[in-house]
């Protein structure tokens, strides 16, 4: 699946065209137990766009907060989503039983700590592809610059 999902992401960067990029989020998300990704990514115009209803002071706080607070930055552009569809669904649900599958008795606690260790060994996973990714200048060669991946997990995920 690494190979797959990192030939997803980086095929989506590759179609961003937006001026003034300067981060990436890679959102994991909960589909029924199953790890899913959102890719994003933030432009200088979106961050510093001025909101009339704020005093400058306002808005300089939200400008703070906004630059690197993923939860904050709305959805400008399309976002690409792995693990939503039918069959990028099936090659997780596969993956998944490569690890060793889930407990299917959701009242059995084993269940929640085999969530915990799937999701674990994916945010590893995209730990390793943000990384290849910097290798490889796969920025640097789309946008002239390396730029911040940042991995980000809902805080709803997890059972412990």
């Amino acid at each position: 699946m690494k190979d797959i999902l990192k030939k997803f992401i980086v095929d989506c960067i590759n179609t961003w065209n937006d001026a003034g990029i300067y981060a990436l989020v890679l959102d994991v998300c909960d589909l029924e137990d199953e790890p899913s990704v959102i890719l994003r990514y933030n432009t200088e115009d979106y961050c510093y766009c001025v909101r009339e209803e704020e005093s400058e002071e306002e808005f300089l706080d939200w400008k703070k907060r906004l630059r690197w607070s993923c939860v904050d930055w709305g959805n400008q552009h399309e976002e690409m989503w792995f693990g939503d569809d039918e069959d990028s669904a099936e090659i997780v649900r596969q993956w998944i039983r490569e690890l060793g599958g889930l407990e299917p008795d959701l009242e059995n606690q084993k269940h929640y700590d085999d969530v915990d260790r799937v999701y674990d060994a994916f945010e590893d996973m995209l730990a390793e592809i943000v990384m290849e990714i910097h290798e490889e200048r796969v920025l640097t060669k789309k946008f002239g610059r390396e730029l911040p991946i940042l991995i980000h997990e809902f805080p709803h995920l997890g059972y412990t």
